[in-house]
């Protein structure tokens, strides 16, 4: 039979181990409802592009130089199904840095040789009757198929050239049409890149 001091001695050594098992138990039990700091994710466990979680650290800001917007760098908030037929000049500068929407510049050729948005194909609503518009579609010049995206520029304002073209692109089957009401000046009243010289695909106007 234990004496006195062995029973305290086991009952002891009984409540240390008891002790010891909660507290291993409860270090692999996360207390629920207890969100991480300022509500991060655990980076093991993040997958690369998902969106910060609410209340988290966004990290430095990146000032972008307005002057150089660099392709396929879109907002992750934008998107362009939302888009009415007419936009502005915010909305083309998205569309723009996607890299996957066609631009056609509808002024005459003197005036896209003097400044046009990087890439745009020169087709003036003059060149319309001459098959400009049959260049860009054939596959072995243009080759833009009437599936995708385009924006249509002018001068903006009272300019009608853009809608005369965006029509003619609607009767060849396009059906995601938008007008920059803003047009080139626009454009280039933000500060964006800007290129010169004749169409490196289509060519001068004959």
């Amino acid at each position: 039979m234990p004496t006195g001091g062995n029973l305290i001695a086991r009952s002891l050594a009984l409540v240390a181990i008891g002790t010891a098992g909660a507290f291993v138990n409860w270090s692999f039990q996360p207390i629920a409802g207890l969100a991480s700091p300022k509500g991060r994710t655990d980076p093991a466990k993040a997958t690369p592009g998902d969106p910060p979680e609410p209340g988290a650290d966004p990290g430095p800001a990146v000032q972008n130089d307005p002057g150089t917007p660099q392709a396929g760098a879109p907002s992750a908030a934008f998107d362009a199904s939302q888009l009415d037929t007419n936009i502005h000049t915010a909305d083309t500068f998205q569309l723009w840095q996607s890299g996957t929407v066609v631009f056609i510049d509808a002024r005459p050729a003197h005036e896209y040789e003097a400044g046009h948005i990087p890439f745009a194909f020169l087709v003036p609503s003059e060149s319309l009757d001459a098959g400009r518009l049959g260049d860009m579609v054939d596959p072995s010049i243009g080759g833009i198929t009437p599936d995708q995206r385009v924006v249509v520029y002018c001068e903006g304002g009272l300019c009608t050239a853009s809608e005369l073209v965006a029509y003619r692109l609607q009767d060849m089957g396009f059906t995601k049409i938008h007008i920059d009401v803003d047009g080139y000046p626009g454009w280039q009243a933000a500060g964006y890149e800007v290129q010169t010289g004749a169409d490196p695909v289509l060519g001068e106007i004959q």
